[in-house]
């Protein structure tokens, strides 16, 4: 009787601090499109998103240095995550120098100095860490074409990022694509950790990680504004879009950033 009462005070305290996490984190709604793998954190504007999302970044980055090991980054291009580059450029200033590697999640056949470069954004929005706390793993050659670069890039991305990845930083588009891999379009090529590209649209030619190398890390941040592009999220399980591939088949954490 007594192992009784003891065991259903466990579960009391259990449902109480799951209550009380509720309250103290008002901003996490759970996993509302059904994926147990997911949490759902809502903001009211994108500063705070911004803000929440740095911490954690930096808090991986403290950690990896203190174990004296590397951390690595996939990070989406576009306008939506550049803030959030800007408020980890000013936080990595700060730091002493340690072992980060960043890559793009996929990236336009175009120069750096292109507007349309993501390589080219993540210059321009962490200029005072770049070269000191972070050092680029470019999915770009001298080659006239992704196709022709797929397999020397696949090799440089073994060679110096070998491991999984401490986070992925993936937005979404409203057609449900993830990184440069679209609706209707392969999402991997011969085995190999990227793949040539087009989009569907503009017929520009990209390059971009495989979702089986996007999927080899230890986190995935999705950082999404709006309720279209919310309900493309909360549907996602009941589609067969990129983004559904990437719910399914993920074995780690995914934590959605959204807010209006």
């Amino acid at each position: 009787m007594w192992k009784a009462e003891q065991n259903m005070d466990a579960v009391m305290e259990t449902i109480g601090q799951q209550v009380s996490n509720q309250i103290i984190n008002p901003n996490i709604d759970g996993n509302i499109n059904g994926n147990i793998n997911t949490q759902f954190r809502r903001f009211e504007n994108f500063g705070e998103l911004t803000k929440s999302l740095v911490n954690e970044w930096v808090d991986i980055i403290d950690i990896a240095a203190s174990e004296n090991r590397p951390a690595a980054f996939a990070l989406a291009g576009g306008s939506t995550p550049a803030p959030v580059y800007r408020e980890l450029d000013q936080a990595l200033a700060q730091r002493t120098p340690s072992d980060v590697r960043l890559a793009a999640t996929d990236e336009r056949w175009v120069n750096d100095n292109d507007p349309q470069s993501n390589e080219g954004l993540f210059k321009k929005c962490l200029p005072l860490s770049y070269g000191k706390q972070w050092n680029l793993v470019s999915l770009k050659n001298a080659a006239n074409t992704p196709e022709v670069a797929m397999e020397a890039i696949n090799e440089r991305l073994h060679q110096q990022l070998p491991g999984r990845f401490s986070a992925v930083l993936l937005g979404m588009g409203a057609d449900g694509h993830i990184a440069s891999l679209f609706p209707g379009a392969p999402v991997q090529a011969d085995g190999l950790d990227c793949l040539a590209a087009v989009h569907p649209q503009t017929h520009q030619t990209r390059i971009s990680l495989s979702l089986p190398r996007l999927l080899q890390t230890e986190k995935i941040w999705l950082v999404i504004t709006g309720d279209e592009k919310r309900q493309v999220y909360e549907n996602a399980l009941t589609t067969s879009l990129p983004i559904t591939k990437l719910l399914k088949q993920a074995q780690c954490q995914i934590e959605v950033f959204w807010c209006p």
